[in-house]
């Protein structure tokens, strides 16, 4: 008999980055599996067809919300109404937080514990929000997935979980699209973007965590002897970005940097295949999906020590101190000046991707739906 769950997807962004990429490859994966699920979606009503056309099994329950606060609310109000009337058995609140007030088992995912280590690097009133609510969901909840073991030992340490309830699940790739390359359609894509070779490439949401500065810093340096080369940036503007465009004014080189905002999932593949390499260099990350995306996709990565983005790239990537312009320099010279190295990161890479799917999430997440029903 399947097990009846209530995934609310009332979070996802209209631009999905990494949280919103996770959430519609996990709706996908288990809508895949009627067998072992039956999968019930809150969702927005403008994000149904995204959905739908990722999950045509599921039974979804269309939410009118046209604000945060009005999805706080409800999320506390309507949605434990909502889950006593599709008689589910467990409740999963996949971005930090849970109804508090629930008659049934709730699983919470615990994505990036930045908001507890590093509040300097988010805006007040998120850390304010964020820190308080995912302390309480995480006390609330009968299960929680971290998504990362770097999550894990911080949702334990900062958000007060009980190390016994706390299951690692990782995020994945779709290895049908994110796949090494060259292909027809990608030449044509990045001339949309107006992208010529050779060229480094950054992909993410705009924000000091990801410590943009000290990658132009870095790119600056090198592009004094390597004239051809350009710099990437796919993303959209997040809190904080003014600090990115400070820093590209004041490199003497922004000619060389090109930001796109925000691109199509197709137009992000086509960046990392045709790439030198992903440059990578947060502060801190509770997974970095960028970093598993590019090594899917045959990209070498260029990454920080220190958080989840170490434990996801292993021996397959090049690690670099976080906020240190000169060895990120150091590693950039040494990847592109050695096409025997470039090309071992790339085997590596793939090689360590396949060990990330979004099915692999799915079970791993089904595990815990399974757990927290049988401790109830």
């Amino acid at each position: 008999m399947s097990l009846r769950v209530l995934l609310d997807a009332t979070s996802l962004p209209p631009k999905p980055a990494g949280v919103g990429q996770y959430l519609l490859g996990l709706v996908h994966e288990l809508a895949a599996r009627p067998d072992d699920i039956e999968l019930h979606v809150a969702a927005k009503k403008r994000d149904l067809p995204t959905l739908q056309g990722r999950a045509s099994t599921a039974v979804f329950h269309p939410v009118a919300l046209r604000s945060r606060p009005a999805r706080l609310l409800w999320e506390q109000t309507s949605l434990p109404r909502l889950a006593r009337r599709a008689g589910v058995r467990v409740i999963h609140g996949p971005h930090y937080t849970l109804p508090l007030r629930l008659a049934l088992p709730g699983v919470v995912t615990f994505h990036d514990p930045t908001f507890f280590t590093d509040p300097d690097l988010h805006e007040r009133a998120k850390v304010r929000y964020f820190t308080r609510m995912a302390r309480l969901g995480v006390a609330r909840a009968t299960r929680v997935i971290a998504v990362s073991e770097y999550g894990r030992r911080a949702a334990i340490e900062h958000a007060g979980a009980r190390a016994d309830r706390v299951d690692v699940v990782h995020l994945g790739v779709d290895p049908a699209r994110y796949r090494p390359g060259p292909e027809v359609a990608d030449e044509g894509l990045r001339g949309r973007l107006r992208v010529d070779r050779p060229y480094l490439l950054w992909v993410g949401t705009i924000e000091p965590r990801k410590d943009l500065p000290s990658l132009v810093a870095a790119f600056a340096s090198l592009v004094r002897e390597r004239a051809a080369q350009s710099l990437v940036l796919a993303g959209q503007r997040g809190w904080g970005a003014s600090d990115l465009e400070r820093a590209i004014e004041a490199s003497g080189v922004a000619g060389r940097i090109h930001p796109l905002g925000y691109v199509s999932e197709e137009e992000k593949i086509a960046l990392y295949r045709g790439a030198d390499a992903l440059v990578y260099p947060s502060i801190a990350e509770g997974f970095g999906l960028p970093v598993l995306e590019a090594m899917a996709c045959g990209c070498p990565v260029i990454t920080t020590t220190g958080s989840a983005p170490e434990e996801i790239g292993g021996e397959a990537v090049e690690l670099v101190p976080p906020r240190d312009p000169d060895r990120l320099r150091a590693a950039l010279e040494l990847v592109l000046g050695n096409p025997e190295r470039r090309g071992r990161l790339r085997h590596a890479g793939l090689e360590r991707a396949r060990g990330f799917t979004w099915g692999r999430t799915a079970e791993g997440t089904l595990g815990t739906y399974r757990l927290a029903v049988g401790s109830a």
